[in-house]
């Protein structure tokens, strides 16, 4: 009798047992179909198992590829548009550019004639300007008179020659090709005529036969006096003291035009000189080539 109990017990146990193995096997199909199920799902949705991230680029390829057309399309109507603009705009600036600039040519080119009639005196190169010529009254007025008078026929040409108007070396040499220093200034610049060293009151002397054209004065020359020689030659004496001519008269070769001044602010370290300066057809040349 306790062995039947026994028997029926363990029998309910194995029953037990393999009902709950059947449960168990029944739940594991259950979830790997459900993972199955769901991988299918997703590889559906992809459209290639395993490669989401490739799609998604072909994707967008695909969605790149037909706009491509359609911005060359635009940029070519739209090219032509931009090139005609600037055309149509920049025509009427260059004739405003045109009307503006003429006023401003007619204009430079009225001035250096405003200035020459302004300025007569003012020869290109020179140390001399026109507002520069204060008329001098000579203390011998009659004396400049009479000599006016006289005959002004002038000579002067090319072959000609002129002296020394004062015994002296040569401490500035003319230079209107190159620059050459002057001690005073401490810089270099052209020299349009020579500076001759001398003695203050010394007699400077006409170098050659010529009328006065004008007498002057200005800060760096000091008292200057202006000669018309004939044959489009002039002659400029510079750094004068006590002025003996009048404007008009004739002086001849070795007449007293005035004598050595104190040396202007320019050439306080050259010492006391004595300027000469020589122009043929408002040009200045060297009167080197001409002193004798």
């Amino acid at each position: 009798m306790k062995k039947n109990r026994f028997t029926g017990w363990l029998q309910n146990k194995t029953v037990l047992a393999a009902l709950l193995m059947v449960l168990l096997a029944g739940t594991a199909v259950a979830g790997i179909t459900a993972t199955r199920r769901s991988r299918s799902d997703k590889e559906a949705e992809d459209g290639q198992s395993g490669y989401a991230f490739e799609t998604q680029q072909a994707d967008q390829e695909q969605l790149a590829v037909p706009t491509q057309p359609e911005t060359e399309k635009e940029t070519e109507t739209q090219a032509p548009r931009e090139t005609k603009a600037p055309a149509a705009t920049e025509a009427p600036t260059r004739k405003n550019e045109e009307k503006t600039t003429q006023p401003d040519r007619a204009t430079a080119q009225r001035d250096p004639e405003e200035e020459a009639a302004a300025e007569p005196e003012n020869e290109a190169g020179t140390l001399v300007d026109a507002g520069d010529a204060v008329v001098y009254t000579p203390e011998d007025e009659e004396a400049g008179a009479e000599a006016g008078a006289e005959g002004t026929a002038l000579m002067f040409q090319e072959g000609s020659h002129i002296t020394w108007p004062v015994e002296g070396n040569v401490i500035l040499d003319y230079s209107m090709d190159g620059t050459i220093y002057f001690p005073t200034l401490k810089q270099y610049k052209c020299n349009p005529g020579i500076l001759i060293q001398s003695e203050v009151g010394l007699p400077v002397e006409a170098a050659v036969r010529g009328m006065v054209t004008a007498i002057g004065s200005n800060e760096e020359l000091g008292n200057f006096v202006m000669m018309d020689l004939g044959g489009d030659y002039t002659v400029l004496y510079g750094q004068l003291a006590d002025v003996t001519v009048a404007i008009d008269q004739v002086v001849e070769a070795g007449e007293v035009l005035g004598y050595v001044a104190e040396p202007t602010k320019y050439y306080v370290v050259e010492g006391p000189n004595m300027y000469l300066e020589l122009r043929h057809e408002g040009k200045p040349v060297d009167p080197l080539d001409y002193i004798r």
